[in-house]
């Protein structure tokens, strides 16, 4: 059996003189939740896109399931279901209506599979509704039973809780982890709530500016994540010294802001300044904090949140 559900391998796309990818490689592996994390124009979307076929690289290559070439490729997203951007609904007709047309439109012939994924996505009881009078919240949904309809064994979503409220985001994250345990499948999410998605995802894909700037599993990411005891004082490079000394330990990290990361010793803040007081170090904060994945990512990038 396959091991990877897809690989890209160098593929590049460029839009006049601008590079939206450049030289991505990736190995997704069958049954993962992947997040994937970039900030807006990052590239995203446009990886997405290449993906499920609506756009083409400039170079690389794409390989599904192992199957590769423009002919194999096609016979093997339709295997993928795709949520991208906006859902592509028709406002004048019910839920069940669009979900007829996606029905007949992609050859699946079990009609009872409309109200199976309706029931899925929270949405049974929409009745004569138009999806004109829907909610955002409403819509989004509807966008993501088009993307199961057919059950897919890899199921994309770029902003799958756009416009959800806090228990629709719950709902939503249920949702993927039991399609996820019950039927093995894959699924790579984009979002801008990073904190959701360390809740979901099992692994992680850090994009900025085109390229992969990091990998790593949600063990990774929580050991990075982890609880810390942030310490500033009037002399932060004598503070590391101090901290190396009394408490024998190398697990800090100077910040460019001249405070000091501290991730043992969480329990001893009373320990810790007197260390400092004894070394005649001013300490005008100390306190136990604990990182995002949306700081952790923007320590990445170096740079700030998106306005």
């Amino acid at each position: 059996m396959e091991k990877y559900v897809l690989e890209t391998k160098g593929i590049t796309k460029a839009y006049k003189s601008t590079l939206a990818l450049d030289k991505v490689d990736l190995k997704l592996e069958k049954g993962k939740i992947y997040g994937f994390i970039g900030q807006n124009g990052a590239g995203k979307t446009t990886l997405i896109r290449l993906i499920t076929g609506l756009s083409f690289a400039s170079e690389g290559e794409i390989v599904l399931w192992g199957k590769t070439g423009e002919r194999e490729l096609q016979e093997q997203r339709k295997r993928i279901g795709a949520l991208i951007e906006s859902p592509a609904l028709y406002p004048n007709m019910t839920a069940v209506q669009n979900l007829e047309v996606q029905r007949i439109q992609r050859g699946i012939p079990d009609k009872a599979v409309i109200e199976k994924t309706l029931q899925l996505v929270g949405l049974p009881d929409t009745g004569k509704k138009k999806v004109r009078n829907f909610s955002l919240g409403m819509r989004q949904r509807l966008g993501i039973a088009v993307a199961l309809l057919n059950t897919p064994e890899f199921l994309i979503l770029d902003e799958p809780i756009n416009g959800l409220d806090p228990a629709g985001i719950v709902e939503v994250r249920n949702l993927l982890k039991n399609l996820n345990k019950e039927y093995g499948m894959t699924i790579l999410i984009s979002s801008h709530i990073l904190d959701e998605l360390h809740n979901t995802a099992t692994d992680f894909i850090l994009i900025d500016k085109g390229r992969i700037i990091e990998e790593l599993s949600n063990e990774e990411l929580n050991e990075k994540c982890r609880q810390y005891i942030e310490i500033r004082s009037n002399d932060p490079e004598k503070t590391v010294l101090v901290l190396g000394e009394a408490l024998q330990t190398e697990n800090y990290k100077l910040m460019p802001d001249g405070s000091v990361q501290l991730y043992d010793h969480i329990d001893e803040m009373e320990r810790i300044a007197a260390a400092l007081s004894e070394a005649k170090i001013l300490v005008t904060g100390l306190k136990v904090s604990e990182s995002s994945l949306e700081n952790y990512f923007l320590d990445k990038i170096g740079g700030k949140k998106d306005e």
